[in-house]
């Protein structure tokens, strides 16, 4: 790789840039950090306008039910994307919130969970690792929030969530893990037949597809042959015309 020319003015430049870029970060941080616990102020379930196909607005109420069954003040944020410093904004949010209890960031692109409890004790860390290890990779974020919540309330969490680790994760050898947790929405898988002569679905596409084409092209056919009928009748009275 060639190296860049610029010597101690480009690392200047550089140490510059990273100054002038920290302060405009953090005030990014610090107004989202703001606004969401202005919407969590308003209502303790904040849905993002930028996720309409994985949560719907209206889902909401969803989240809100499951997170009573917490049994501690719940703040809940579905939001597009996970920021790279989660524990960071969850406790600015907090901060500005002023109120005790447990914050959870759903990330509805990935239905990944982050969470963090404020003057509550709950199993918050075991709760996560259940999540992370037991939900499938097809769920949806509602179904990874509800898993979080019952895992939360067990009395076996902390049990559960090693099981989880080894069964799921690097397993009790570190080594690979040992199976997978099956998915949520698998299509059903049409039956199969011992019978040879049973005729499978895709034979029966075919099949129609045939007759399509058979009915729609006999009619063809007919015209064509005769046209070509009248046809061979014509030539032989025009070529003796032509002779006369």
């Amino acid at each position: 790789m060639r190296r860049r020319r610029g010597g101690f003015a480009g690392i200047v430049a550089a140490l510059v840039l990273g100054l002038a870029a920290g302060p405009a970060a953090a005030d990014g941080g610090e107004t989202q950090a703001g606004y969401l616990a202005e919407r969590l102020r308003e209502d303790p379930v904040y849905v993002s306008d930028q996720v309409p196909l994985a949560v719907p607005r209206s889902a909401a109420g969803e989240f809100a039910k499951a997170a009573e069954r917490t049994g501690v003040p719940t703040y809940v944020l579905v939001l597009p994307n996970a920021p790279a410093f989660v524990e960071q904004l969850l406790a600015a949010v907090h901060d500005r919130l002023g109120e005790d209890g447990l914050y959870v960031l759903v990330d509805a692109g990935m239905s990944w969970i982050d969470a963090t409890s404020y003057g509550v004790d709950v199993p918050v860390q075991d709760a996560k690792s259940v999540v992370t290890y037991e939900m499938p990779f097809d769920a949806w974020p509602i179904e990874s929030f509800t898993l979080f919540v019952e895992a939360l309330t067990s009395d076996d969490v902390a049990e559960r969530a090693q099981a989880a680790r080894e069964k799921y994760g690097g397993g009790p050898d570190g080594q690979s893990p040992t199976a997978r947790p099956e998915p949520l929405h698998r299509a059903p898988e049409e039956p199969e037949s011992d019978d040879t002569e049973d005729v499978s679905v895709t034979d029966r596409k075919n099949q129609s597809f045939l007759t399509g084409i058979s009915l729609a092209g006999l009619p063809l056919f007919i015209l064509l042959i005769a046209a070509y009928v009248r046809r061979l009748r014509r030539v032989p009275y025009a070529g003796g015309r032509e002779r006369r």
